[in-house]
């Protein structure tokens, strides 16, 4: 995947499902190209469909980095802020930002320049108790504006909601269970998600675009990317 002129404002995602026509081949090839960190992460992760997600997900970025990169898979070395966010060790320019999400049945990452970015995926669900949840990790104006929507709107409504709050922690570098009064998203079904954050931060509404997409027919995904909403970014979406 060689660098274009227009490749600063361009975020490429790639999804892969992970389900019974995944190729053995291919996970194969992707542990062979763990660090021996990850390897032993792997090692520790006990419920064998957690330990294909992992193995997918890792596997998937190391492979569109390896492309972006020029480099063998095995040769990128990452290095992990204090939540555990990887980044890589060698200096490519321009620099690149990633990150990788994974749920039942799908791995995801985003690799671009653009800036610091966030992606997170769910698979579409019932979620038995989405008010309770909310009101313990979400913002107390999200979990108000969940409990004004009818019971049945309330699911689907509340997993569009943490994608976009996973997406946007993980751009961040924090955590989904730290200040969950800090930001809070609101949502439109017309329009893009808008996002307010308390005063006290310094942070800017302005200076964020956030993308809600839909993958493989069920899964709901949300991408987060630290650029001014003045900036046109070009996502581009590819199966694996």
């Amino acid at each position: 995947m060689r660098q274009r002129p227009n490749d600063k404002r361009r975020i490429e995602l790639f999804y892969l499902p992970v389900n019974e026509t995944l190729e053995p081949r291919v996970l194969a090839e992707y542990q062979a190209s763990l660090s021996p960190d990850e390897l032993e992460r792997l090692r520790r992760i006990a419920h064998a469909e957690s330990r294909r997600l992992f193995l997918a997900g890792r596997g998937l970025l190391r492979e569109m980095l390896s492309q972006r990169c020029g480099v063998d898979a095995r040769a990128i070395e990452f290095q992990y802020n204090a939540y555990g966010k990887p980044s890589l060790k060698m200096l490519v320019e321009p620099p690149l930002e990633f990150n990788v999400s994974h749920t039942r049945g799908l791995a995801v990452c985003v690799v671009s320049p653009v800036g610091p970015l966030g992606v997170d995926v769910e698979r579409g669900r019932r979620i038995a108790n989405p008010l309770q949840i909310a009101r313990r990790f979400c913002a107390p104006s999200e979990a108000a504006a969940l409990e004004r929507l009818p019971a049945a709107r309330r699911g689907p409504a509340f997993l569009e909601l943490w994608t976009l709050r996973e997406a946007l922690v993980k751009a961040r570098g924090d955590s989904i269970f730290s200040s969950p009064a800090g930001f809070a998203f609101s949502l439109a079904d017309d329009g893009p998600a808008q996002v307010a954050f308390d005063e006290s931060n310094g942070e800017n509404r302005e200076e964020w675009q956030f993308f809600r997409l839909r993958l493989a027919g069920r899964y709901r995904a949300a991408l987060a990317v630290a650029r001014p909403t003045s900036e046109q970014l070009e996502i581009a979406i590819h199966r694996r």
